[in-house]
């Protein structure tokens, strides 16, 4: 089973994200859009584990949560990973309360590593994936990305997503849903 971790977005924040890509679609294209169903603030990506791996980062995830107090985050900016010149990803930044989402990825992570369900080399860098290999026409100097509105959403729980993937792109499928302490 292919899975991840991730915060769920609201209404709001999906829509101001697919307004963000309507923009962007002006003066780039991607080989692979996100759709509003798909978008999310991935925390971990744990690839393929087995059920009994699963049932093991869903308790992990549970201890974890419960450890939590609710916070917010905000939409802030956007940008390409690696870089505007040569984008593989374009995506949508992430503000407010960053400690609070760096301590809760950074428990989590401890705790699945500890297990050996995940492992990653590389410091965690919040975003939202808007778009998958972007093609600019022209000077990537000249690709204005969309000012962003400032929109927030409340994070009080941490989502466990089981992956598929299709020609048409991945099929979420949420495994648990484990609440931050009230």
């Amino acid at each position: 089973m292919r899975l991840f971790t991730a915060i769920e977005l609201n209404e709001e924040a999906k829509r101001e994200l697919v307004r963000l890509q309507q923009e962007l679609k002006k003066t780039l294209s991607c080989r692979k859009w996100q759709t509003q169903s798909q978008m999310h603030l991935t925390l971990h990506f744990l690839g393929d584990l087995s059920l009994q791996q699963a049932e093991l980062v869903k308790q992990e995830m549970e201890d974890v949560a419960a450890s939590f107090s609710p916070f917010s985050l905000t939409l802030t900016n956007v940008g390409a990973f690696p870089n505007l010149k040569r984008p593989r990803v374009i995506w949508a930044g992430v503000g407010g309360h960053l400690k609070d989402l760096g301590s809760l990825q950074q428990t989590l992570a401890k705790q699945l590593t500890k297990g050996e369900l995940y492992k990653e080399e590389r410091a965690y860098s919040p975003h939202i994936t808007l778009g998958r290999e972007p093609r600019m026409e022209g000077d990537p100097e000249s690709v204005r990305l969309p000012d962003v509105y400032p929109t927030s959403w409340h994070v009080s729980q941490i989502v466990l997503f089981h992956s598929t993937l299709t020609p048409k792109g991945p099929i979420y499928k949420t495994l648990g849903t484990y609440s931050l302490r009230s």
